[in-house]
């Protein structure tokens, strides 16, 4: 009898956890992650701090690696470059590598509303950073 109870209890907990995990799949993060350089600025702002700074990603953490669009700049061409405002002070330097977790729009925007007499801005997709630090690589 005690045999019976044990296999019984033992046999509705596995279809109860065979239940709850039916419908579960893997963990999606609601960010993506990357590594890249810092290419540029926009100027577009009397108050530089508002401008966006390029990033051109050459390696991302998930399945899909292009994430940004392609930029010809001084000769140069990036192939997956997106713009973001939030990069921390002492990241603003053309060349440094940064490594960051991050949420992006769906389709490349120019910036709008510029107040400075010559704006130099680009049509990119825009990134949301979550995380984000010096990498070294």
């Amino acid at each position: 009898m005690k045999n019976k109870t044990i296999v019984f209890l033992f046999s509705a907990l596995v279809i109860l956890f065979s239940f709850a995990c039916k419908d579960n799949s893997p963990l999606k993060s609601p960010y993506e992650g990357a590594v890249g350089t810092v290419i540029a600025k926009e100027t577009c702002n009397t108050d530089q701090s508002k401008d966006y700074w390029l990033i051109e990603i050459f390696s991302a953490s998930s399945q899909q690696q292009q994430f940004g669009d392609k930029l010809t700049l001084n000769g140069i061409t990036y192939t997956n470059v997106i713009k973001t405002a939030g990069l921390p002070e002492n990241l603003k330097k053309v060349g440094q590598k940064v490594g960051f977790d991050f949420t992006i729009a769906g389709t490349a925007t120019s910036t709008p509303n510029c107040n400075v007499t010559s704006p130099v801005i680009y049509t990119l997709k825009i990134a949301e950073f979550v995380h984000i630090t010096p990498a070294v690589f």
